[in-house]
């Protein structure tokens, strides 16, 4: 049987892990015509050179000789509408092409994996559709700065029905929300988007470790997701790009910290300027010390003179990058993909061999792009794996 390589596979694959063809071919020991060559003109590889590439990208031999299935190919994202919360704005084309394809397959993997079940209506996609409504009509009549405060409120009055954070990721999951964890770039906490068929992403990085500055990233892309549906993040100037960040800021702000309950709690604080004193509010509302600082002193809680005292005193003990608190409280991760996979497994609706069959990709390439957590195909998986390529050849 003759092997025809599928060279349009190998270019999503290397664009999808942000290598260009100049980097692969170093990593494979050939040239970067070869690559080219691989890819527009079908050419096949040594068999080492498969073997080599599928270690790289963790997927099977198969992934280069078979098509991949169509629903996995959609263009279901706008490659405009990913919204990335990062330290500068300048982010580079290559970042940005490695998020929409990332972006791109976990939204076609996401409905691949919804396709089993009914999934309940989405409360997030209701609730910004009757916004209007829920406010009484006022939106149109509020300054921008007061209509995401009052969004705000609204939103945090149908997701979360407690008065603590505690459970953000979770309510969020729950209201509809499908939100991975993986490793993106030391330059970038955290991405949103929608997709064309209108489910809303959170792509969590993994860079933080804490429990506090991961409730603030929810929020912030929440903040995106409610107030900028349909901005095109990618075309903003400078300055625009500057004045939606800060509106997701204050959003998230509002959202984390409601300002009577969050008032009520400051005021029955003894030594307001204190970072030690503070870390009780951080306890109970499951946002960092100096949120909760930047909190109070933009509500004229904490005078001019209180406020430089705290940064002073933040500095001094050295909790601007660790503060207290942050090894005791754990910090949540999503559930919702990892307990869907689960079910599928438990019942029979899906295997795990026939899950990485179907996609071509090995268990560690889940893992890294989205987060499934390795120990579901080691509780489940047997030992049936899949023939290599060398018996294809036979």
């Amino acid at each position: 049987m003759k092997l025809m390589f599928i060279g349009k596979n190998l270019e999503y694959v290397r664009k999808l892990n942000a290598l260009s063809r100049k980097e692969l071919s170093e990593k494979i020991n050939v040239s970067e015509q070869a690559i080219w060559q691989y890819e527009t003109k079908n050419m096949m590889p040594e068999i080492s050179k498969i073997y080599d590439m599928t270690s790289i990208f963790n997927v099977k031999s198969s992934y280069f000789i078979s098509e991949q299935p169509e629903e996995l190919l959609i263009n279901s994202v706008d490659k405009h509408s990913i919204a990335f919360r990062a330290k500068n704005y300048k982010v580079s084309t290559k970042l940005l092409n490695k998020q929409y394809y990332q972006a791109m397959y976990l939204s076609n993997l996401t409905s691949y994996l919804f396709s089993f079940v009914k999934i309940p209506d989405n409360i997030i996609l209701s609730l910004i559709n009757n916004l209007n409504d829920l406010l009484n009509g006022n939106l149109e009549s509020l300054n921008k700065k007061e209509s995401i405060k009052e969004t705000a409120k609204v939103v945090r009055a149908k997701i979360l029905q407690d008065e603590s954070n505690e459970a953000l990721l979770f309510m969020l999951e729950k209201a509809g929300i499908v939100i991975y964890e993986k490793r993106i770039n030391d330059s970038i906490d955290a991405y949103s988007f929608w997709s064309k068929d209108q489910t809303p992403f959170i792509i969590l990085g993994t860079n933080k470790g804490v429990a506090v500055r991961r409730n603030f990233d929810l929020a912030h892309e929440l903040g995106h997701l409610v107030l900028h549906r349909h901005i095109q993040f990618d075309l903003l100037s400078p300055e625009e790009y500057k004045t939606i960040e800060h509106e997701a800021d204050i959003f998230a702000s509002e959202f984390l910290l409601p300002e009577e309950a969050f008032k009520k709690d400051f005021d029955q604080m003894k030594k307001k300027s204190n970072p030690d004193y503070l870390a009780v509010l951080k306890e109970k509302w499951y946002v960092s010390i100096q949120a909760i600082a930047m909190r109070a002193y933009y509500l004229g809680l904490m005078s001019s003179t209180q406020y430089r005292y705290f940064w002073a005193s933040l500095n001094k003990k050295g909790y601007k990058s660790k503060e207290p608190l942050d090894d005791v409280i754990e910090m949540s991760r999503p559930v919702k993909m990892n307990s869907l996979l689960k079910l599928y497994f438990d019942r029979n609706i899906l295997t795990p061999q026939k899950l990485l069959n179907y996609l071509k990709v090995d268990e560690t390439f889940l893992n890294h792009l989205a987060g499934i957590n390795l120990k579901l195909f080691k509780d489940y998986v047997n030992e049936n794996r899949e023939y290599n390529i060398t018996n294809l050849y036979k």
